[in-house]
C-alpha cells in the first residue's frame, strides 16, 4: 500500500526521514520502553499473537503464526530499518512478556508513514491504546519529520474509527488491504496531515 495523497517531497527531505528512521533504537511510550524487534523476541511475539483478542483483524501480521514466520517477519523489518523504510518495535513487561508490538511503514518519498500494532489483552479497554496512538503520531511528526500519517482499519473496528475521528484523521473511503498471505480485507482508509 502507498498513501492516497502523494505529497511533493524534496530529495533532501526524503533523505532526512530515512536517516532518522535508521537511527531509531528505542522509543518511550505509555506502555514502557520499546526496542527494535530481534530474532530473540520471536517466541514472545508468537505468544502475544496467538491470542485472537490481540491479533484479531490486524492484516499486516505474518499468518499463519509460527516462530519461523515471525523470525522472517523480523528479518524483513530489520532490512526495512536499514533502508529507513520500516520499523518493528516491541515492549516487554517486567516478566519478559511482549505486551505491545508496533509495525511502522515509512514512505520517505512522500513524507508519509503508516503504523499499526497490537496490545496484550489484559491492557486493552483502558484508554492506553488511544494515548499510545497519539504519542506515536506526535513522534513520527516531530522526531521523524513525516507530514502525513495514513491508517487503515477493518470496516467493523468501531473502536479504531472513534479514535481516528477524535484525533482528526480524515476518512478517505474504503480500500482493499492485502495480507502477507495474499488474502484481502476490506478496510477504511484514514489520513492525518501534520499541522504547522
Amino acid at each position: 500500500m502507498e498513501p492516497k495523497t502523494k505529497l511533493a517531497v524534496s530529495k533532501t527531505e526524503a533523505k532526512a526521514i530515512r536517516v532518522k528512521v535508521r537511527q531509531v533504537r528505542r522509543l518511550a511510550s505509555v506502555f514502557g520502553i520499546s526496542h527494535l524487534a530481534s530474532a530473540d523476541d520471536a517466541p514472545a511475539i508468537l505468544d502475544l499473537l496467538k491470542d485472537e483478542r490481540v491479533s484479531g483483524d490486524v492484516y499486516t501480521l505474518p499468518r499463519p503464526f509460527s516462530c519461523a514466520n515471525i523470525q522472517a517477519w523480523i528479518k524483513d523489518h530489520e532490512d526495512q530499518a536499514r533502508k529507513g523504510e520500516g520499523l518493528l518495535m516491541v515492549v516487554r513487561d517486567d516478566t519478559g512478556q511482549v505486551i505491545t508490538l508496533t509495525d511502522f511503514q515509512f514512505w520517505p518519498e512522500y513524507a508519509a508513514c503508516e503504523f499499526g500494532g497490537v496490545i496484550a489483552a489484559h491492557l486493552q479497554n483502558r484508554h492506553m491504546g488511544s494515548k499510545g496512538i497519539k504519542e506515536l503520531c506526535d513522534w513520527v511528526f516531530e522526531a521523524i519529520g513525516v507530514r502525513l500519517i495514513v491508517m487503515t482499519s477493518s470496516l467493523d473496528n468501531i473502536r479504531s474509527h472513534k479514535i481516528f475521528t477524535a484525533m482528526g484523521f480524515k476518512d478517505m473511503g474504503e480500500m482493499d488491504s492485502v495480507r502477507p498471505d495474499g488474502t484481502v480485507r476490506r478496510s477504511l482508509y484514514w489520513e492525518l496531515a501534520r499541522e504547522y
